[in-house]
């Protein structure tokens, strides 16, 4: 059993991997490892091991009535790299004697593609890890025989999927949901949500457009939810739901209309995306699962009744909006950065000094080896 220490420590370079939905690229882990030693130490042996696995709740009916359920497991993926010794070296080589300090290992690491999402919930859970394992030879005063020993560290790894090609998280028409105009007896409405996808914990602008078909309309109030579903694929497809309320965001500053809707009225509403564990990002359709949200905008109106009575009415709207993980949110943009194309030259006369900066050509080689 390989024993935890603080003489082997892992540093991810990118302890989140983020990868394009329906892309087959493979993906790279890169890092370092430091071995902390206390004195001096003959290594045998030093490698990296990448782990995926999967836990998925069971529906089985002697589960249901022996414990209620249980979680499945699965390995999705175990990739090993040996860093000592290569393939290169033999039996022959001579021992790798580390002396007592800090030495570090950068290592790289390719994994396979089309891996599940990361995500923890209530119906499945996927995790990642990377692990470093040394083996070492000791000795002590008392006794002459060597004895092998081993440590290891341990560090989680997200896998985050972005958003498809065709959603870019930012202000392009292409990226909003627009209802169109819906007519009801009372007010005809339109609501565009600010984007197609969110991450978990971010601000989600909706806008709003009353315009009132009767007299005495008013708005008692507006209701946001988040509807997801959770399928799980066994003999059977087993759904659980669940809804989560979404509540304004704290920078919001527009209020819906107080009193009757005289005219027309229109207004963004800043929402949050909540960030409790309980609400997991969407994910694609894998073999064992799929995790979907819904947006549920549900608009209580109330219209005046027979005599001095009001009747309640209720219009709504449901969209398909993409959740995406909270590390997507944290990240300062996803679009590509802006290219500086040359001006062109044809039968130009000059070059704009800024041009002719960048884009000037390199000095020959016989100029510089002359």
């Amino acid at each position: 059993m390989l024993s935890k220490s603080s003489n082997i420590t892992i540093q991810l370079l990118e302890p989140t991997i983020f990868i394009e939905p329906g892309s087959n690229n493979h993906n790279v882990i890169r890092g370092t490892i430091n071995l902390n030693l206390p004195k001096t130490t003959t290594i045998s042996s030093l490698s990296v091991r990448f782990d995926g696995k999967m836990e998925t709740k069971s529906y089985s009916f002697e589960a249901m009535e022996n414990s209620g359920s249980f979680a499945q497991k699965k390995a999705l993926t175990r990739q090993r790299l040996v860093l000592y010794p290569t393939p290169e070296q033999t039996d022959h080589t001579r021992p790798l004697v580390l002396h007592a300090g800090l030495t570090q290992y950068g290592f790289e690491m390719e994994i396979p593609s089309g891996l599940p999402e990361s995500i923890d919930c209530s119906d499945v859970k996927v995790e990642y890890s990377v692990t470093a394992v040394m083996n070492f030879c000791t000795s002590s005063f008392l006794r002459v025989k060597r004895r092998n020993q081993n440590e290891c560290c341990k560090e989680i790894v997200r896998v985050a999927r972005l958003p498809c090609e065709d959603i870019i998280m930012g202000d392009n028409v292409a990226d909003l949901v627009d209802s169109h105009t819906h007519k009801s007896a009372w007010m005809d409405y339109q609501i565009i949500v600010g984007k197609k996808a969110v991450s978990v914990g971010s601000e989600l602008p909706i806008t709003f457009n009353f315009r009132p078909t009767s007299e005495g309309v008013t708005i008692d109030r507006v209701i946001v939810q988040m509807l997801e579903r959770r399928d799980i694929y066994r003999d059977t497809t087993h759904t659980n739901h669940s809804v989560y309320s979404i509540n304004l965001h704290k920078d919001n500053k527009t209020l819906f209309p107080i009193g009757a809707l005289k005219k027309y009225w229109e207004g963004t509403v800043l929402f949050k995306v909540p960030e409790n564990k309980s609400l997991v990002h969407s994910t694609q359709e894998y073999p064992d699962f799929k995790i979907g949200h819904t947006l549920l905008v549900s608009i209580s109106l109330s219209v005046p009744g027979t005599g001095h009575y009001r009747v309640q009415k209720l219009v709504t709207f449901q969209t398909s909006i993409d959740i995406l993980d909270d590390s997507i949110g944290k990240m300062s943009t996803l679009k590509l950065p802006t290219y500086d194309s040359p001006p062109p030259f044809d039968n130009a006369q000059f070059v704009f000094g800024e041009y002719d900066r960048k884009f000037s050509d390199p000095p020959l080689y016989a100029d510089i080896y002359a």
